[in-house]
């Protein structure tokens, strides 16, 4: 009798003891982007999406409504809340499964989000230039800065990916474009703004394209064949290889800096693809790596409902040609609004700042232009008045954030009050020893700042220095007065280092694109 209670009491203990497993391990799951401090959208149904338990009840809790939803065979699950007004008031989201609460995340607002996207000009922090920004309570922002990279889609973040209230300290470590962006923002609507950040410093359009909208570009789709196709050798001994001959380079290079110092020499530079340490997941330069940052930074995010997309790129892609260009801008775009669900989602892109380095960032920026106007619902702000001569990151990110403010109240929160469009090429036409060039898609009227600059003209098969002069609101004559014969050609700021030859301006203080257009 005593043995069978004994064995009644073990059998006992072991029931209560895989219940209560099975209660501990029947919880919630969520994506690191949900999570404490979060910033979600106004006025818009938003998505919130997780795993539990196979085929489990599921329940969210937040401002005074519940929706329900059953997990699938494979545990996941999402809802969509009702849309909400702005509140700076931090409030619990409750998770519920079979009944019981398992999550909660505090300190929820609601307000306007964007997504920040691109290359290291969006990725430059505060600290970057020993700076001390200001706090602000109204802005929240998700950190997701680690390089990841990866062959197949992800489910979520890396770790350390996490919303940050914008006090002082924690803002020196923000975008200095998105933060100062967010800041006008939120003075001029009355709401908080959040940012969700996801860039990566000297990456190419391509690599936040996923796979499978490659197909629509033969030079998009030969670039994912070519990633396939050493993908095998680098996994059975490539990259072991790429590894060791990456250090013995590093180190060569650091034998022949310390040699040049010893001999008062100017140390010798390295090509920055030759700096890169190859990685594990990808056989080509992960940079340019077709799919891998969208795989391991965008993808864990898409969806997450929000205003627009901020995207400053193109440094990277300054070789491509203008319908490269044009055409992967337009998949990236498709791609990222398809992801979230909107076709038709605000897209503000940024043109490169001047750089006396660049090359041919003339043509670059006229291919920013032109891939923006191609797009609906997809502008640009014009920064070639702006930048560094030595630096390709400008140390001042205040009138280009400023810009793209302007954009996203006129365009997007229809603020008719608001002059946000810089003057584009619109027609020349060209007459004996001059060329009158007309501008469009702006208000208000053309001023100078300054000795008129920027213009040249194209005579006998070479490009000059012309003179310039305002006849319009809206043109300009370009003349060569030594010339009797009909330009060749004109063009505006048509240089890598163009910020010191800004001198056309709308009366609102916004630059004019630059083109070139030939006579043909």
């Amino acid at each position: 009798m005593v043995y069978k209670l004994m064995k009644i009491k073990k059998i006992s203990y072991f029931i209560f003891a895989a219940l209560a497993a099975s209660m501990l391990s029947a919880e919630i799951n969520l994506p690191r982007i949900f999570s404490d401090d979060m910033l979600i959208q106004r006025q818009k149904p938003v998505k919130i999406w997780g795993t539990a338990d196979a085929n489990a009840a599921v329940e969210v809790e937040f401002a005074g409504e519940k929706k329900s939803a059953k997990a699938g065979n494979d545990g996941k699950w999402s809802v969509l809340l009702d849309p909400l007004e702005a509140s700076k008031e931090g409030r619990d989201m409750k998770f519920y499964e079979n009944g019981k609460l398992s999550r909660t995340i505090k300190d929820v607002i609601v307000g306007e989000v964007w997504v920040l996207g691109g290359q290291s000009n969006m990725e430059m922090t505060y600290t970057w230039r020993n700076l001390k920004p200001e706090g602000n309570p109204d802005i929240r922002y998700f950190s997701n800065s680690a390089p990841s990279i990866s062959e197949t889609p992800q489910s979520d973040t890396t770790a350390g990916s996490q919303w940050k209230k914008a006090d002082a300290k924690n803002a020196q470590s923000f975008s200095m474009v998105g933060y100062a962006f967010a800041q006008k923002l939120s003075k001029d609507l009355g709401v908080p703004v959040g940012l969700v950040y996801t860039a990566r410093g000297g990456t190419r359009m391509e690599t936040w394209i996923p796979f499978d909208a490659m197909d629509k570009s033969k030079y998009l789709k030969s670039r994912r064949a070519e990633y396939f196709e050493k993908l095998p050798e680098w996994k059975n001994g490539g990259y072991e290889k790429a590894a060791k001959a990456h250090k013995e380079r590093m180190e060569q290079h650091k034998k022949a800096v310390a040699k040049a110092k010893a001999e008062n020499k100017r140390p010798p530079t390295m090509p920055w693809k030759d700096k890169i340490a190859p990685r594990p997941q990808t056989p080509i330069v992960d940079l340019s790596s077709p799919a891998m940052y969208w795989n391991g930074k965008v993808a864990p995010l898409a969806g997450y409902t929000a205003r627009g997309f901020l995207w400053y790129q193109g440094e990277s892609n300054q070789n491509d040609s203008e319908a490269l260009f044009v055409r992967q801008f337009r998949i990236l775009v498709d791609a990222w609004r398809a992801a979230w669900g909107d076709n038709s989602m605000p897209w503000i892109s940024v043109e490169l700042a001047s750089y006396g380095y660049g090359k041919d960032w003339g043509k670059v920026r006229a291919a920013q232009v032109l891939a923006a106007g191609s797009v609906d619902n997809s502008y640009i702000v014009c920064a070639s008045d702006t930048g560094e001569k030595t630096d390709i990151h400008p140390a001042d990110k205040g009138p280009i954030s400023e810009r793209l403010e302007k954009v996203a109240m006129r365009r997007v929160y229809d603020d008719s009050s608001v002059e946000d469009r810089s003057p584009v090429f619109a027609g020349a036409t060209f007459n004996t020893g001059n060329a009158v060039v007309k501008f469009g898609a702006f208000s208000g009227k053309l001023v100078g700042k300054g000795e008129p600059r920027g213009f040249e003209l194209k005579i006998d098969g070479k490009w000059i220095p012309a003179k310039s002069e305002i006849d319009s609101d809206s043109t300009v004559v370009v003349s060569a007065p030594n010339s009797h014969s009909i330009p060749e050609g004109v063009r505006y700021l048509w240089k890598s280092w163009a910020k010191p030859d800004a001198w056309l301006y709308t009366d609102g203080g916004l630059p004019a694109f630059g083109f070139e257009k030939e006579n043909k």
